[in-house]
């Protein structure tokens, strides 16, 4: 028997409806985030946890900040100190802003924590890494133009290449492994089942305008024919399972935007026995955000203390009152966001084109809108015309 606890997007530095903290100086946003984060380091320390899993984009971007590297690595030392082996995984924020080739934060990140005295192992290929006694099937953000090369192809052409590719990678480390140990996957992709509508992956605040339009997919059933115990999943901040339930997004632990409003935030204490999984939700103090629509109450509800509010203003007001403003201060709450409604749209009565229409008709129409001429004048004239050219032919 084995147990990990299983994380993923912990965005630390996103700085989302934060502000200074006057007195040390840090955003709101970043202190709330190494909260969550410490948090899932110390239950993992107290459950005696024999491996950490940290499923990629540790950061918003590739190149964060000196302060932003330090307090991560803060946040994971719980596990240095106690010996307990911790992963980290490429993700696509992680990418940004770094050479293809080049190592990214996360490498800074693993050489911190092994020189506090832990075990950390950074991954951005696929590859089979052992950590605290568990095989682990790598599968980072994985870069299309690499994969891809100079083909020419379309996008969604590209990305089934690269879900190939994936497969086969994983297909192959699946192979190359130890069958006495235990075996899982660990991947900063989507994976879906084939065929299945947008609707079906609830993705959160990790929803962007590039994934609209076209983003490698995994095909779970394709994945749960390979022989992996469980599958440690990031990239999408919603916690949700995929398929029969072994493939797994712990979701981001902390609520990064109001689009995380309703998710119970939190990692996955995931047990490996006798060759099958289970888990169990280990939440997290993540921030609150509460949303009050102004077309459904003029009153402020009773606000859990330190909560963010975003208002929906009432069709037509372009501003919140001072009062409403007032009563969520009272309550040691911060309206973070108060958003009007768009102008509706009039409704315009569209005219019922028949489905045909007369010679006659039609003349009289292009007569009125295009025509010097009266319209009797050409309806007149072109009656006589006929009449001509049927003389004409008999």
């Amino acid at each position: 028997m084995a147990t990990l606890m299983h994380t993923g997007d912990e965005h630390i530095d996103s700085d989302v409806h934060g502000t200074i903290n006057p007195t040390t100086g840090r955003n709101t946003a970043w202190e709330s985030n190494y909260a969550t984060i410490r948090h899932l380091a110390e239950q993992a320390v107290e459950r005696g946890v024999d491996a950490f899993i940290s499923a990629g984009d540790e950061f918003k971007t590739g190149r964060p900040s000196q302060e932003a590297l330090l307090m991560l690595a803060d946040a994971y030392t719980p596990l240095a100190e106690a010996g307990i082996p911790v992963l980290f995984l490429d993700g696509n924020h992680n990418r940004i802003g770094v050479t293809s080739g080049h190592r990214s934060s996360i490498w800074a990140l693993a050489e911190i924590l092994r020189a506090r005295g832990g075990t950390a192992t950074a991954s951005a290929v696929p590859e089979l890494v052992e950590v605290g006694g568990i095989q682990v099937a790598t599968l980072p953000w994985l870069n299309r133009n690499v994969i891809v090369g100079a083909d020419a192809m379309s996008p969604a052409e590209g990305d089934r290449k690269v879900a190939e590719y994936a497969l086969a990678e994983l297909e192959r480390l699946a192979e190359s492994a130890d069958p006495s140990m235990p075996l899982i996957m660990a991947g900063h992709v989507t994976v879906a089942r084939f065929g299945s509508t947008d609707a079906d992956t609830r993705y959160g605040s990790e929803r962007e305008l590039t994934h609209l339009f076209s983003e490698p997919i995994l095909d779970v059933v394709r994945l749960e024919a390979l022989p992996f115990q469980y599958g440690a999943l990031g990239h999408i901040h919603t916690p949700q399972g995929v398929g029969s339930g072994v493939y797994q997004y712990a979701g981001s632990p902390n609520r990064l935007t109001f689009t995380d409003e309703p998710h119970i935030k939190g990692g996955n204490l995931v047990t490996l026995d006798a060759g099958r999984a289970s888990f169990e939700r280990v939440a997290t103090p993540a921030r609150n955000m509460v949303t009050i629509d102004l077309a459904e109450t003029d009153t402020v509800p009773d606000i859990p203390e330190g909560a963010l509010v975003r208002f929906l203003l009432a069709p037509g007001d372009a501003e919140l009152s001072k009062d409403l403003r007032a009563a969520v201060t009272k309550q040691g709450a911060t309206v973070v966001q108060a958003k009007a409604r768009p102008a509706p749209k009039p409704v315009v009565e569209r005219p019922v084109l028949t489905q045909s229409v007369s010679g006659e008709e039609a003349l009289r129409t292009w007569a009125k809108n295009y025509s010097l001429l009266d319209a009797d004048t050409l309806v007149t004239a072109a009656q006589n015309l006929t009449v001509r050219e049927s003389e004409a032919v008999r």
